[in-house]
């Protein structure tokens, strides 16, 4: 009898750990809620670590600040930038998929996040997958907490705009061509930008003035067409 009263003593505890280790990780890892996944195991994505970075002039997609300041930034070329806090480059780590993708700190740790399959996996510092989770919420958790534009680490800002086309604030894009930082007495500075040429800039203005120009007119046939029927 008091055996079995040991063992279900033992597995109240074991489930408490587990709910606590839950609940941490929830609150580390940005808002995300991770459950770890046993089938997890090997290098997926095929993660490799370098000294030199490669990314430069690329499109940023994602990015995240650490609470020591490091700064992570996915680019378009699928790679990861990892720079301090005065974005001195200390390391890139490279990653093959087909679908989106972007990066989170956990602790000190990236978590590398794969949208298309919900898999997180933490790397170790030398690149290596180290812990495997499945991601089952928030729901539009690639909108709420992969792509969000401004973030705050103390006192500072952080916030990544678009200088080759629209920006506008309320909208969510695909990928973005400059990283803003606003210190706490108003200063502010780049960290990093991508060379846009005029050409692309004109190409990216002529599609929206198109864009535009069809959505007008297409209102201007249906108000037409209703007169005719009126």
């Amino acid at each position: 009898m008091k055996k079995i009263r040991l063992v279900k003593v033992l597995c109240i505890v074991l489930l408490f750990v587990l709910f606590m280790e839950k609940m941490c990780i929830q609150a580390r890892a940005a808002q995300l809620e991770l459950e770890p996944d046993p089938s997890g195991n090997g290098n997926p994505f095929q993660f490799e670590i370098s000294y030199t970075w490669t990314s430069k002039g690329q499109k940023i997609r994602s990015y995240d600040v650490s609470e020591n300041g490091q700064i992570a930034i996915v680019f378009s070329n699928n790679t990861i930038g990892v720079f301090d806090h005065d974005m001195n480059f200390l390391y890139q780590l490279s990653y093959k998929t087909n679908g989106a993708s972007g990066v989170l700190w956990l602790g000190e740790s990236l978590l590398f996040i794969d949208i298309r399959s919900d898999a997180a996996i933490v790397c170790n510092d030398n690149g290596q997958p180290e812990c495997f989770y499945k991601i089952t919420g928030p729901v539009n958790y690639s909108y709420e907490v992969l792509g969000k534009r401004s973030r705050r680490q103390g006192n500072e800002e952080y916030y990544c705009i678009r200088s080759d086309g629209s920006d506008s604030s309320l909208i969510h894009y695909g990928y973005y061509t400059m990283l803003r930082r606003t210190s706490e007495n108003g200063e502010e500075e780049i960290l990093y930008e991508m060379e846009v040429s005029r050409d692309q800039k004109f190409i990216e203005h002529g599609g929206i003035m198109f864009s535009l120009a069809a959505i007008y007119g297409i209102v201007a046939v249906v108000i037409w067409v209703c007169r005719r029927r009126g």
